[in-house]
C-alpha cells in the first residue's frame, strides 16, 4: 500500500469549477490527496461537493475536505458548543464518503489562535473518531517578530509542536516553507529549509505522527517560479527528511496581485508549463519510489559535503563504506530507510538545486551491488536497494 500522499492547497470557492474537469486535472498532476474547493453550507450546495468527492472516487484519490463549519476560525467565532454542533453536521454530509480523507482544521495558528485551534483539532478527533483531521502549522523562521506571532522562540517551537501533537493525539500535520526558492540570500533560506524539516520531523518521530510538508509551486514575492530541477529538489529533500505528504502551494491562480505567477493552472484556467513539471514529477515519484518506500520506515539522514540545518556529517559505516566526489563535488543528503527483518535501504539526494555531480560509491553488506559511480541531476533522488529486501 502506498504510504505517499500528494496533493495541494485549494482556494477555490466549491461549484466554480467542474468536478470532473477538476478531478481529471489532479490526477493528472500525480495528486493522490487532493484539498477540496471551499466549502460554506451558506453558500454553497451539499450536492456540489459531494460530486467532487465523488469524481475522486472514481479516480482512486481520497480528498481533505474544507469545510467552514470545522475549521479553528469558526470555532473562535462561535464557541465549542456551536462548533461541535456544525462539526457533526459536517460529519452527516460528507464523512461516510468513500473519498473523505478528512477535515481540514486550518493553517498557521498564530499564538492568540493556538489554544483555539488544539480545542478544534480534538473536537473534530471526537466527532469522526475514523479519520484524522488535517492542520498546517507556521514554520520556524529566524527572525526577530517569531517570538510575537507564535509566543516562544524559535529555538523553542519543536517543544510547542510536541505539546500540540501530545494533546490531541494528532497524527498527520503540515507546515509550509517556501524559502527555498529564494531569488537572493540563497544558502540562508536554504538552511532554514532544512531546520525545519529537523524541526517537523523530529516532532512528527516524537509523536509517531506522519509528517507533511508544503512546496511551493507557484513564484510570487520574492520567490521565483519553480522550473523542473527545483520542483524535483523539493519532493526529494522533503522525502529524504522523513516526509511521506506532500501538499503543493498551490494550483489555482486566483488574482492578479500579489505578484502570483505561472502556477500550473492560471488565470484562464488553462494549464501551463509548470503544471508539465509538476506532474512529471509528482508522477515519477510516485511510479519509481513510493512502492520500495512505502514498505520502510524512515530511519535517519545525514549530510555529506555541507551540512544544513543542524544535520549531522554522514559517517560511513558497514553499510556505505566510502563515497568519493569524482565530478563537480556537491552537497548529498543520505538517508536510511528501514524494515523490521532487513538492514538498511538507502536515499541520496543531490542537494544543489543548479548543478549536476557524479560520486563513486563504496558499499558493504547487503548493499555491496550499489558499489559504482552515480550521477545526480540537481535534486535527484537515487535508492541504493539493500539486496536482501529486494530478493
Amino acid at each position: 500500500m502506498n504510504r505517499y500522499k500528494i496533493g495541494f492547497w485549494n482556494y477555490v470557492d466549491t461549484g466554480v469549477l467542474n468536478a470532473e474537469q477538476a478531478a481529471d486535472d489532479w490526477k493528472t498532476l500525480g495528486m493522490n490527496m487532493p484539498m477540496s474547493f471551499d466549502y460554506d453550507p451558506k453558500r454553497h450546495k451539499k450536492e456540489q461537493m459531494l460530486e467532487q468527492l465523488d469524481a475522486c472516487e472514481k479516480r482512486g484519490m481520497k480528498m481533505i475536505v474544507c469545510d467552514s463549519r470545522t475549521s479553528f476560525h469558526h470555532y473562535m467565532e462561535v464557541g465549542e458548543d456551536t462548533y461541535r454542533k456544525g462539526v457533526r453536521e459536517a460529519a452527516a454530509d460528507f464523512a461516510s464518503h468513500p473519498a473523505f480523507f478528512g477535515f481540514h482544521v486550518g493553517d498557521e495558528p498564530y499564538k492568540e489562535q493556538w489554544e483555539a485551534a488544539k480545542r478544534a483539532y480534538i473536537v473534530c478527533r471526537e466527532e469522526v473518531p475514523f479519520s484524522m483531521p488535517f492542520i498546517n502549522f507556521l514554520p520556524y523562521w529566524d527572525e526577530n517578530n517569531f517570538k510575537d506571532s507564535l509566543g516562544v522562540d524559535n529555538e523553542k517551537y519543536g517543544e510547542l509542536l510536541n505539546d500540540f501533537l501530545s494533546e490531541t493525539g494528532a497524527k498527520k500535520f503540515g507546515y509550509d516553507y517556501y524559502g527555498q526558492c529564494a531569488y537572493f540570500e540563497k544558502e540562508r533560506y536554504k538552511e532554514v529549509y532544512f531546520r525545519n524539516l529537523k524541526i517537523f520531523g523530529e516532532a512528527a518521530r516524537k509523536n509517531k505522527a506522519e509528517l507533511y510538508v508544503s512546496l511551493l509551486s507557484v513564484g510570487h514575492w520574492s520567490l521565483k517560479v519553480p522550473d523542473e530541477d527545483l520542483i524535483r529538489w523539493q519532493l526529494a529533500t522533503a522525502v529524504a527528511h522523513g516526509a511521506v505528504g506532500l501538499m503543493w502551494f498551490f494550483i489555482y491562480e486566483r488574482r492578479l496581485d500579489s505578484s502570483f505567477r505561472l502556477s500550473p493552472i492560471d488565470l484562464f484556467w488553462e494549464r501551463t508549463e509548470t503544471f508539465g513539471r509538476l506532474s512529471r514529477q509528482n508522477r515519477t515519484f510516485m511510479e519509481y519510489y513510493a512502492d520500495i518506500l512505502s514498505k520502510l520506515q524512515f530511519d535517519w539522514v545525514e549530510h555529506f559535503g555541507e551540512q544544513y540545518g543542524g544535520f549531522s556529517e554522514f559517517r560511513p559505516n558497514e553499510e556505505i563504506e566510502e563515497i568519493k566526489p569524482i565530478v563537480n563535488p556537491t552537497p548529498i543528503a543520505i538517508a536510511r530507510f528501514k524494515d523490521e527483518e532487513n538492514g538498511g535501504t538507502y536515499v541520496l539526494v543531490n542537494l544543489s538545486q543548479e548543478e549536476p555531480s557524479c560520486i563513486d560509491i563504496r558499499c558493504g553488506k547487503d548493499l555491496k551491488a550499489n558499489s559504482g559511480r552515480i550521477w545526480f541531476a540537481p535534486g535527484q533522488m537515487i535508492v541504493l536497494p539493500n539486496e536482501k529486501y529486494k530478493n
